[in-house]
């Protein structure tokens, strides 16, 4: 008798463990779903962000490629493309170009001026250059904010690029 009620603590024993690894098992399954879906998104928000600052300027060049309408210049010392509209008295100016962190647009009447904070922030980024390539083609050098640096090169098809002092 005291044979089999030791088989059976034995067995409950057995059982008990099995479990017990089971769940052992399952706790480190979902903290390795856990830890690879958190890079996954982390991947998916950096890729975001890259493709949405890249797309940004490449649809605003091309939406305004009109014959002298893009150039490359400065406000207040920052690298801006500068997209003018209109003529000298009604028309405008949009700034894309960035300051404290932030890819920025900013629109203001042609003979008014305003400072970069006044800018719309678009995007997180943490670094803006421009370089004319060619005549017609502009090379945008972004850094966001994981770090990671792209070359973005823009085609104006229309007058070219001009270069503001």
């Amino acid at each position: 008798m005291e044979e089999k009620q030791q088989r059976h603590i034995i067995d409950i024993l057995f059982v008990l463990a099995l479990l017990g690894i089971f769940a052992l098992s399952a706790i480190f399954l979902i903290s390795i779903g856990a830890d690879i879906y958190g890079k996954t998104m982390n991947n998916m928000e950096n890729n975001f962000d890259t493709r949405t600052a890249l797309a940004y300027l490449t649809e605003k060049v091309r939406q305004s490629d009109l014959e002298n309408q893009i150039s490359i210049g400065e406000l207040d010392g920052h690298q801006a493309i500068i997209i003018t509209s209109g003529d000298e008295d009604n028309g405008y100016r949009t700034y894309l170009y960035e300051h404290e962190g932030f890819l920025k647009e900013l629109m203001v009447k042609q003979n008014v001026t305003l400072g970069p904070s006044a800018g719309q922030n678009i995007l997180a980024i943490s670094g803006f250059e421009l370089s004319p390539v060619t005549s017609n083609l502009i090379n945008c050098q972004i850094t966001i904010a994981d770090q990671q640096t792209y070359d973005l090169y823009i085609y104006v098809h229309s007058g070219g690029v001009n270069l503001e002092k």
